[in-house]
């Protein structure tokens, strides 16, 4: 779904969207998850591996170019998309476990597994026009296609580690 979503950041920049292999020739996709592990055990702030590997990415030949951008970005996008939905898929279940004990104990409380479903479906709306609209920036330009990309890496990775956050909170 990621790869549909860059493709129509993409299309909307002007450009035309490269071919998405799996991965981008030279990403190292071990990076992205040392880095979090990194930061967990220095209890450092996760934000700073958003963006480190597909900075590597684009420091190998053909990286630098706006088809290897889009690549390696797109990629990262792809690997904070993974983690992004596995976070989510954990903080639903425990939600919908939250709200089950809350229903047996007869609370009005409102349930909370709704709310977190509305607000990652609303995320996604707003991260997609967001990305959309810094594609659309360049007016056509070749650098509608890296701008789109960045963003939906940045936001994804954001997010991302906001859900992870939320399972952290909980335990």
């Amino acid at each position: 779904m990621n790869r549909f979503l860059i493709t129509l950041a993409l299309a909307g920049s002007g450009l035309a969207a490269p071919a998405f292999a799996e991965t981008a020739p030279g990403y190292d996709d071990t990076l992205l998850p040392a880095c979090l592990d990194q930061s967990k055990a220095k209890g450092t702030d996760a934000d700073i591996c958003i963006g480190g590997a597909s900075t590597k990415c684009m420091e190998l030949p053909g990286g630098d170019s706006t088809a290897g951008m889009v690549s390696c970005l797109s990629t990262e996008a792809a690997q904070w998309d993974g983690l992004m939905n596995g976070w989510y898929g954990k903080a639903m279940t425990q939600a919908e476990a939250a709200d089950a004990d809350l229903k047996s104990l007869g609370s009005a409380a409102a349930p909370a597994a709704p709310l977190l479903k509305t607000s990652q479906r609303n995320w996604i709306t707003f991260r997609d026009a967001s990305c959309a609209f810094q594609g659309a920036r360049f007016q056509g330009g070749t650098g509608g296609g890296p701008a789109a990309a960045a963003c939906l890496m940045e936001l994804t990775g954001t997010q991302a580690l906001r859900l992870r956050d939320l399972l952290e909170d909980d335990q």
